[in-house]
């Protein structure tokens, strides 16, 4: 309501309070608890709340070499300690895993342990799949070599498959084998973003620190529709720690440029500079700190991947933000009836139509819900916000078309 809009509006900053649905949440004891982790900074404490949103990020790892110095209660002691051993059991297998991929053609990791090596304890960088990237001729023959080797593939949905990466699986590991990676609403962005990790594949599997950045504030940019969590942020701000200082920006700068995330690298690490202990550069100044605030708010509020702001509950959110034009929401709605609507894919007769499923789908999820019309205005106030972030964030939007690599050639889905 209005007394707390003008209440929020009193505090600065550096006081790290968001607005989520008419509640103020403060999540300086997260903030301090990864400084702490990180940096050695300060002190820090945690309770069951920050817990869980250490786990919501995919972060819940980091305070492994100092839990034991945290006011804890018995009982989250226990549970801290659990996850923590679980998790590194999976990063041992994840690694061993990878180690002894069975893939015959040259390949680079993307992400995963190409991000973790910056952090200043490895270990407790959570691992997920494995991301690998090989050129366009030796993809099919990767992907093969999983398949002659026990992986089974996964992620085809109604038959269809991604043309970004194909998915497998074995003992509970994921592979994700890629011909591309940029996600970009413009074709030379993307093509030029590719380029730069397939140039630099090479026998050690692992990319030269100069295009490794380049992938991981891509891989930021990536997330910011889908539900952007610390951990990717705090894979840039290490990136940054040991690769950026202030004479190296202008090298990678020219890259960041070329390949559309010049902005989004300044405003993020602006961003780990006021909120995350950052030590600051100069490059990253020029950067307006009230988009930082927003950015923290807004991925504070997201948890990783999306974990605290499921699709069902925010399909109206995802809907509105796309709606800034009459054009612009036929092409969402038909784009995303062609995903959803399986008769549309089986009869070609329906596919003009999808946009009208795709419409009745959106209404149906999103209005049955408890107190609808209230939650729709708040999502179009929340929609619009995230529609300005991301603005002066210029970056990519899926409502603007993704680019994809198809037919030999980028251009973008429609």
């Amino acid at each position: 309501n209005a007394d707390h809009q003008d209440t929020l509006c009193r505090h600065s900053a550096t006081e790290r309070i968001f607005f989520e649905n008419g509640v103020y949440m403060d999540y300086t004891e997260l903030t301090d608890l990864l400084k702490y982790c990180l940096w050695n900074e300060g002190s820090a404490k945690a309770s069951w709340e920050t817990f869980r949103e250490m786990k919501n990020h995919t972060l819940f790892m980091l305070p492994g070499a100092v839990l034991g110095t945290l006011s804890l209660s018995p009982e989250l002691h226990k549970a801290w300690e659990l996850a923590i051993f679980q998790q590194i059991s999976y990063n041992l297998n994840c690694e061993n895993a990878q180690n002894s991929l069975p893939v015959k053609v040259p390949y680079v990791i993307l992400k995963g342990t190409s991000a973790a090596k910056y952090y200043p304890n490895p270990k407790y960088r959570v691992l997920g799949d494995i991301d690998l990237m090989v050129s366009r001729e030796d993809f099919p023959a990767a992907c093969e070599n999983l398949l002659d080797n026990g992986f089974s593939e996964i992620g085809i949905k109604d038959g269809i498959r991604q043309t970004r990466h194909r998915e497998f699986r074995k003992n509970d590991i994921e592979v994700e084998v890629h011909q591309s990676f940029a996600h970009k609403n413009d074709p030379a962005q993307a093509e030029t973003l590719d380029e730069l990790i397939l140039q630099n594949i090479n026998p050690s599997h692992e990319l030269p620190d100069l295009i490794n950045g380049i992938v991981l504030i891509e891989h930021v940019n990536h997330h910011m529709e889908s539900g952007l969590g610390l951990r990717q942020i705090i894979d840039w701000m290490m990136y940054v720690d040991k690769c950026l200082p202030n004479e190296k920006w202008p090298q990678f700068q020219v890259l960041a440029e070329k390949t559309g995330n010049e902005m989004l690298c300044k405003v993020t690490t602006r961003m780990c500079e006021l909120y995350l202990g950052l030590p600051e550069r100069k490059w990253a100044g020029q950067a307006d700190e009230a988009v930082c605030r927003k950015m923290m708010d807004y991925i504070v509020s997201s948890g990783n991947f999306g974990n605290k702001q499921a699709d069902e509950s925010k399909v109206s959110e995802r809907f509105l933000s796309s709606a800034r034009t009459f054009s612009g929401t036929l092409r969402f709605l038909q784009e995303r009836g062609m995903v959803t609507w399986t008769a549309a894919k089986r009869h070609p007769v329906l596919r003009p139509f999808a946009w009208v499923y795709q419409l009745g789908r959106y209404l149906k999820k999103g209005l049955k819900r408890e107190g609808n019309l209230k939650n729709l205005k708040q999502e179009y106030t929340e929609s619009r916000k995230r529609n300005e972030l991301f603005d002066a964030l210029q970056i990519s939007r899926e409502e603007k078309g993704i680019v994809i690599y198809m037919d030999g050639k980028y251009q973008k889905q429609r």
